[in-house]
């Protein structure tokens, strides 16, 4: 059995036993011992579980409703100009559409380098982040819908939403809130948690 494997391994460089077992020679004695593998458990977020294996997660959510309402405007916008020529107030209403799908037309949240890591996009010029230290807890929660999208000051603190009701509140050693808008919550607050607890810093309180 050992013989096969090795085979296999010098075949195709990988041996179908290597998820669950390790083969080691014991050279004094002239025999193979199995040695079991622990496999840390992470969380898998949408984007893929490559990011986990590196210790890092990454999500982006496209802001479905200011994609199709920017689109919707930039149409209207060319059909007037062709059918009425370009004005400059035109011009400049295209010009804000565009700069907001470059701008706010997705919402990427990373957990990396001991921080939480948030960036619009496409074009990355609005980010914020948070130190792992500095955040006491992280809670799925239902934001209203009227608070709106982008940026937006709200009685649970400031709100990062791209798209739909879901977030995550982090609450700050400041005692300050903030909500990051995701559509997958769950997956967010255990990859923050289980950053923490790579660095050593467990949940406070």
């Amino acid at each position: 059995m050992v013989r096969v494997a090795e085979v296999i391994r010098s075949w195709l460089g990988w041996c179908p036993c290597a998820g669950r077992e390790t083969m080691r020679k014991n050279i004094g004695d002239g025999f193979y011992q199995a040695v079991p593998v622990m496999k840390r458990q992470v969380p898998r977020g949408a984007d893929g579980p490559a990011g986990f294996m590196a210790g890092v997660y990454e999500h982006t959510q496209r802001g479905s409703v200011i994609i199709g309402a920017a689109l919707a405007a930039i149409l209207i916008i060319l059909a007037s100009m062709y059918l009425f020529g370009a004005v400059w107030v035109t011009a400049l209403v295209l010009c804000i559409m565009l700069g907001l799908l470059a701008i706010c037309s997705t919402l990427t949240v990373t957990v990396q380098d001991g921080s939480v890591q948030i960036r619009f996009g496409p074009v990355p010029l609005i980010r914020n982040a948070w130190l792992l230290s500095d955040i006491v807890s992280a809670t799925p929660v239902t934001t209203p819908w009227y608070y709106g999208y982008g940026i937006r000051y709200t009685p649970h603190g400031i709100l990062y939403n791209v798209s739909g009701p879901h977030s995550v509140e982090l609450l700050l050693v400041s005692g300050k809130k903030v909500r990051i808008g995701t559509d997958e919550p769950a997956a967010l607050c255990s990859a923050i948690q289980a950053a923490r607890a790579t660095t050593g810093t467990g949940w406070q309180g």
